[in-house]
């Protein structure tokens, strides 16, 4: 690498990991240049012995390859080079003609030392150049130190760099050649997310989430894959996560499919990959199969990691271990993830404080999480299909998992099919609700049961309201969970606090809580996912008894309103990431060298708890 660090990054370029220099901003650069990071980070190759866009000699002609490694510490030639990478779009085939797998090979057969091949675009495909001089499939390059591909050992594992575009390849290659629809598909990639998590928790040996070369290639092999350790393994999945898989759930795939998927993730560590990597990795593979149905839109994770730490920071450290916390419109998990995250953090300074071994520490961590999540964290939805992604979701992130629960959170308990259920979600019983509801479009409520149980369809009405939406009555219907003196913190549209028509909703409010926070999110918070156009987060403290009285007599004393506009969230209105940049318009680097997300909403928290005096 360069001695000189760029800190900054003009418009329209990106810096090359390599070589340190400036290169155009462009889809294919950025596959490539998360390919020569992930060959240094996960198969552990010295950057030094890297090149990009290396001229290799083909007759006549010259072309490039996209990256090379050459033999370590040898000269940078043409015939000391030992692998070639072809990292191209994801959207390219790999039977294109100008740009697909035979590119590759005839750079490899160009490249007189070279062994291994690897061209990622729409898949992921391996090549190995036999003595013969005949190119066959594989099941990956080797890591480096190693002659050929071996099965992952535990300690190798490495936290996944680029996994939103791993689980695209796998769920993509599902679709595409197993002959199923995408949610089907979907699915079936979330049993073998669970099996390998699963495996990374209970390895004792060995590893059993991998495959073999010889079962890659062949069919028997692939079976054995099948027979010898996933179906195995999915059993016990099935065994620990009764309340997600029926006894009789199998794994449908077809194994030379199931063996795909079993490669492209065997490498990574799902446990140890960062939690905003995993959360936006797994939100988007999400919105691919279920956007918009009923109104659902997912929360983008800095909006769920502001309202979640705002909410949590109106508690003392001492207190935040026994808040029991709910969303009732769930969807794919992302504010209780951002809960367990803080969590976390917390137990993480704690145990680092009490000393120990750092496998000690680790353990400790992930125990005194998963107890936590267990007995203080809970989701509903009525969406079947979005509570077991909230139930997968919180696997990866430490559990809590058996609090998700499917049911209508609008009704009444008894309505509720599930009995666990109707013992663990009561009104009135949680101190920290935090939520999205369903907006516009199709989520209209218009039952005359339910909205025959709310206060909002008759207040301030000459005639009882037949329909509302359903962002509008969970305005009520969040609030019913939240102790006396607890809090809520919900996304909302900007109308319910401006719109005259909607005054009655402010009038029921505030006879009912008191306001404690009015974030006002840019336009474009939802771009990405859909939603709301004008979306706020509110904050809100429900009053006690004989605080409601003062506030129905018109006595309830005045109190301060934390009130904020961020103008940034990271994103611009097509949903294309916004970076930090100088006076001059160069990007700033943080300190991983990464672009600096230009956020305003954790600077939202910072602002919040300076208000709150702690």
């Amino acid at each position: 690498m360069p001695s000189k660090i760029v800190p900054f990054i003009p418009a329209g370029k990106v810096r090359c990991f390599v070589t340190g220099k400036l290169r155009k901003d462009t889809p294919e650069e950025n596959v490539r240049q998360r390919w020569a990071r992930s060959l240094v980070d996960e198969y552990g190759y010295d950057v030094l012995d890297l090149a990009i866009e290396y001229s290799v000699k083909m007759g006549r002609k010259r072309k490039r390859a996209d990256i090379v490694i050459f033999k370590p510490g040898g000269m940078r030639r043409q015939d000391t080079v030992t692998v070639i990478v072809e990292a191209k779009r994801e959207g390219v085939s790999p039977n294109d003609r100008d740009e697909g797998v035979e590119q590759l090979k005839s750079y490899m057969s160009a490249c007189s030392s070279c062994r291994f091949g690897l061209w990622v675009g729409s898949e992921k495909l391996a090549y190995e150049k036999s003595e013969a001089l005949e190119i066959e499939d594989t099941v990956d390059i080797p890591r480096f130190g190693d002659a050929y591909p071996q099965p992952p050992q535990f300690h190798e594992l490495t936290p996944a760099i680029d996994l939103k575009a791993s689980l695209r390849r796998c769920h993509n290659y599902i679709y595409a050649n197993q002959g199923i629809q995408k949610a089907e598909a979907f699915h079936e990639l979330q049993k073998l997310i669970f099996c390998k998590v699963l495996d990374e928790k209970e390895v004792v040996n060995r590893l059993r989430f991998f495959v073999h070369i010889e079962e890659r290639r062949s069919i028997s092999g692939q079976r054995r894959l099948h027979d010898e350790r996933i179906r195995p393994l999915f059993d016990e999945v099935k065994d620990r996560y009764p309340y997600i898989f029926e006894t009789d759930d199998r794994i449908k795939l077809e194994s030379r499919v199931l063996a795909y998927i079993v490669l492209e993730l065997q490498r990574y560590s799902l446990l140890n990959t960062k939690t905003d990597v995993k959360g936006q990795a797994y939100e988007e593979l999400v919105g691919a199969n279920l956007r918009g149905d009923r109104g659902e839109f997912f929360t983008p994770r800095n909006v769920c990691d502001m309202a979640v730490r705002m909410v949590l920071s109106l508690y003392s450290d001492h207190e935040i271990a026994s808040l029991k916390v709910l969303d009732c419109c769930c969807g794919t998990g992302g504010f209780l993830v951002a809960v367990i995250n803080f969590l976390r953090e917390k137990i993480t300074n704690f145990e680092q404080a009490r000393g120990g071994s750092t496998e000690q520490i680790r353990n400790r961590i992930g125990e005194r999480v998963k107890e936590l999540a267990e007995r203080n964290i809970f989701g509903m939805d009525i969406n079947p299909f979005l509570v077991r992604t909230t139930q997968m979701n919180l696997v990866m992130h430490g559990d809590g998992s058996a609090n998700v629960f499917q049911g209508n959170s609008l009704t009444t308990p008894g309505e509720w099919t599930d009995e666990t259920a109707r013992k663990k979600v009561k009104h009135e019983t949680f101190d920290i609700v935090v939520t999205n509801p369903p907006f516009g479009g199709k989520a209209h409520i218009d039952d005359p049961h339910i909205l025959s149980s709310f206060d909002l369809p008759l207040y301030d009405a000459v005639n009882a309201r037949r329909s509302m939406p359903a962002e509008q009555l969970f305005v009520e219907g969040a609030l019913k969970y939240v102790k006396r003196g607890g809090y809520l913190a919900i996304v909302l549209p900007r109308s319910i606090a401006n719109n005259p028509g909607l005054k009655f909703i402010r009038k029921w409010l505030l006879r009912n809580v008191r306001l404690v926070a009015s974030v006002d999110l840019p336009k474009e918070t939802f771009a990405e996912g859909g939603g709301v156009p004008n979306p706020s987060v509110l904050v809100l403290q429900r009053l006690t008894r004989e605080e409601s009285n003062l506030a129905h007599a018109g006595v309830l004393d005045d109190y301060e309103i934390f009130m904020s506009i961020p103008k940034r969230v990271g994103i611009d209105k097509r949903g294309n990431p916004v970076h930090l940049r100088t006076p001059e318009g160069l990007i700033v680097l943080g300190d991983h060298e990464e672009p600096t997300v230009d956020d305003d909403l954790p600077k939202v928290v910072t602002d919040f708890e300076t208000w709150r005096g702690k």
